[in-house]
């Protein structure tokens, strides 16, 4: 299966889509094609919607690890702390915007008034910073697990996380807390609520090359991953090797593909409309309901990362010895990954 083509298909698709969006009608701000009645509820209704469910999602996972860590006393393996810190920048985005949307939702006289419904300053300018930095968040972590991934089963080079993988979290943390503080005036009031401001483009031009090189990374490292055990696969076949050692090479590529086409499917969904969104705002386009796609969009990473997590752990948790021995052959695969051990179960733990 090739990856660049249905990539291809699905950004397409996505453009396609956003093309259809009456953008004639939204260079002037004050006005728009739908009643105020109705342009209420499709500014609100839709991304309070998204984003409590992205808050359940994060939330079983946060149970579902809770447990996983309660049975076993022993730090949690690689392939499931991913998910994990995934679904805490989730839930930290959601939680803010669902503020944000709650508190404009609920002034809705004001709103067809045309008073201002957002929060008060400096809570509006404070909601507005935390927003854009638990999105920055979001799109380093992702990045860096491509990278971690990349680096382990391609360059077979293994190194220690760290105490709570600070590794990880405090370069993620340093270059978020850059961009947002870098660019502290673009944050305020909008019409519909607290965010960056129309005429703050520095912001707007650095997350889109942000979000650029981010993608770019997933699909250098992903591309090298399945190169990398496509090769494995040829090598094994071109040795006598038995039917079972064949067939769990298969299964590892299989695996691997799937769950390589996920993280990038949700990547674009998240992050192709805020790219279409910041470039319509350098060019002076404004639409409510680009504004709505892109604050539902980002809200679809948590969601998705949940539907992975389910295919991978199942919904409901199992504690039988079979799920005991799966747990301990992972625990093994990534402390001999720690020593530089070639064990093959890492390509399925860590990707």
């Amino acid at each position: 299966m090739d990856l660049i083509p249905i990539l291809f298909r699905i950004t397409i698709f996505i453009l396609s889509f956003l093309y259809m969006i009456p953008l004639n009608e939204a260079a002037p701000t004050h006005s728009s094609p739908y009643d105020a009645i109705t342009e209420f509820h499709i500014v609100f209704v839709i991304p309070i919607t998204f984003h409590s469910t992205n808050i359940l999602g994060t939330l079983f996972i946060f149970y579902r690890t809770y447990l996983r860590w309660k049975r076993d006393h022993r730090s949690i393996v690689l392939s499931l702390r991913f998910p994990f810190y995934l679904a805490i920048t989730d839930f930290l985005y959601s939680s803010s915007d669902l503020i944000n949307y709650s508190y404009s939702a609920s002034n809705k006289s004001k709103f067809l008034n045309n008073e201002v419904i957002t929060l008060p300053s400096p809570l509006c300018e404070i909601m507005g910073f935390s927003i854009v930095l638990f999105v920055s968040f979001n799109v380093l972590l992702v990045g860096a697990i491509s990278i971690i991934t990349w680096l382990r089963v391609v360059q077979e080079y293994y190194f220690e996380l760290g105490k709570y993988d600070y590794k990880i979290w405090f370069p993620i943390v340093i270059l978020s807390l850059i961009f947002p503080l870098s660019t502290l005036n673009a944050y305020g009031p909008t019409k519909y609520n607290c965010g960056v401001k129309p005429e703050a483009s520095a912001i707007m031009k650095i997350f889109f090359i942000l979000i650029v090189l981010t993608l770019a990374t997933i699909l250098f490292c992903y591309i090298h991953i399945l190169t990398k055990i496509r090769r494995v696969k040829e090598e094994n076949s071109s040795v006598s090797s038995s039917n079972n050692s064949w067939m769990y090479l298969n299964n590892i590529e299989k695996k691997t593909l799937k769950k390589v086409l996920t993280y990038i499917l949700v990547f674009i969904l998240q992050y192709v409309p805020v790219l279409i969104y910041n470039m319509c705002r350098l060019l002076k386009i404004q639409n409510f309901i680009i504004g709505v796609i892109v604050s539902s969009a980002i809200s679809l990473g948590g969601i998705g990362n949940v539907i992975q997590y389910i295919c991978n752990e199942g919904f409901r948790y199992q504690s039988s010895s079979v799920t005991c021995s799966d747990y301990k052959s992972e625990a093994k695969a990534e402390a001999d990954d720690e020593q530089k051990s070639n064990d093959d179960s890492i390509i399925t733990n860590n990707v």
